[in-house]
């Protein structure tokens, strides 16, 4: 039977096509998706006798995808593609695997953790569903911004990641945009045409800037302690000494661990940038790091994450104790609100990863320099070029004397009790 047929027979039911929210829609099985198929929403269709019809585009176009996957299904043809030729999605596929060619010429490797928090990645869950299938021609500046003409309220992919996720996502989804269409250009996809997004603007959201004390810092680490959070507590002391990432510290080994007169030091690639940093520790924080590795009730291998959760206290077949999971990003998040709550309250807002930017402030007021700031950090915080980076590598005398400048900033911070503000 043809499509042209089908079409014609209002009354038949066509595989996949289906009535939901106001518009029908191609509802592929769990079976066909592997192979290319995508949920996908056609027109509202007619309403004849009080009832929903497809219209004969919509019975086509789902005809047609049916006849595909049986084509699939009885192997006279392989899977079809992902995405339609010239669409976005094609040319985000072609994008990723040119950077992932990029970085094998570099040597370089990604895992889990820094998949999770590529940009590219994690703006295509925002630009796939909107602009994925569609020709790049033909997207317009009201596809990311309009007003709804019976609302009066805005629409589009701008504020819809605003309203559901930040401002701060809405940046970064938009910059990817932008880098996207930059290389869509370079492979043709646009021939010419302007990115619609310039049309708007992309304003960045104003920067955090909540810090902690350091007497703060010391009440977290206790309370942490004592509600048996041992491996939480030495993270934070980690994460005040040290300012690395959350991300970085979750992934410390006592492989990369060295010792000198004032305390632990380890040496690292940073998760986000690979720049190799040097992560040091003050007496009292590797006091504290040590009495947590003794704690423990199994023999830590050098290659195994340090922090640890509390574990869940009971005991295996042959007598052994389960082992506590090494935190992660979602694990790790909990248990610092848990205590955080337990400590300071639950209107309590400041975050793991605002240390990082405490003992900047501590270094700053101490006197330290923005570019030895920036070699303890492992960033870009002095706007170091290629000549700098190379001729001014990590040393572990410059990371100690921001140590040294953080106390004597910490000094001054207390005479002028300041806010939480920086």
């Amino acid at each position: 039977m043809t499509a042209s047929s089908v079409c014609e027979m209002g009354t038949d039911n066509i595989r996949h096509l289906i009535f939901m929210a106001g518009r029908w829609r191609y509802k592929p099985s769990a079976r066909m998706k592997p192979h290319g198929f995508k949920f996908t929403t056609l027109s509202k269709g007619n309403v004849i006798g009080g009832k929903n019809h497809p219209t004969a585009e919509d019975k086509a176009r789902a005809i047609g995808l049916n006849e595909e996957w049986d084509r699939i299904r009885n192997g006279e043809a392989i899977s079809r593609p992902r995405w339609p030729s010239g669409s976005v999605g094609e040319a985000y596929d072609r994008v990723l695997k040119l950077r992932s060619a990029a970085r094998a010429t570099k040597g370089e490797k990604r895992n889990k953790d820094q998949d999770s928090r590529d940009d590219w990645i994690r703006a295509w869950k925002w630009l796939g569903p909107a602009f994925g299938d569609v020709n790049p021609m033909t997207i317009e500046p009201e596809h990311f911004l309009r007003l709804d003409p019976a609302s009066g309220k805005p629409k589009g992919l701008i504020p819809k990641i605003e309203e559901k996720v930040s401002v701060t996502e809405r940046h970064r989804v938009i910059k990817v945009w932008r880098a996207l269409w930059v290389q869509m250009a370079a492979m043709n996809y646009t021939r010419g045409k302007v990115d619609p997004s310039l049309a708007i603007a992309n304003s960045a959201a104003a920067p955090r800037q909540q810090i902690w004390l350091e007497g703060e810092v010391v009440r977290l680490c206790k309370r942490a302690w004592r509600m048996g959070y041992k491996g939480l507590a030495a993270l934070m002391a980690a994460a005040w000494d040290s300012q690395l990432s959350p991300i970085d510290l979750r992934s410390l080994t006592t492989w990369q661990r060295a010792d000198d007169l004032h305390g632990a030091i380890f040496a690292l690639a940073r998760a986000k940038t690979n720049r190799p940093a040097a992560g040091s520790l003050g007496k009292r924080a590797t006091r504290l790091l040590d009495a947590y590795i003794a704690s423990l009730r199994f023999e830590l291998l050098p290659n195994a994450p340090i922090f640890r959760t509390r574990g869940s206290g009971t005991t295996a077949k042959g007598g052994k104790p389960h082992q506590p999971a090494p935190y992660t990003k979602n694990k790790l998040g909990f248990d610092f609100r848990v205590v955080r709550a337990a400590e300071f309250g639950p209107d309590e807002t400041r975050q793991l990863a605002d240390m990082r930017r405490s003992g900047t402030v501590e270094a700053t007021a101490g006197g330290a320099s923005a570019h030895a700031i920036s070699t303890k950090m492992a960033n870009t915080l002095a706007a170091s070029n290629r000549l700098q980076q190379t001729y001014n590598p990590v040393n572990i005398a410059t990371v100690r004397d921001v140590d040294a400048n953080r106390r004597e900033g910490r000094a001054k911070l207390r005479k002028n009790k300041p806010g939480r503000k920086v």
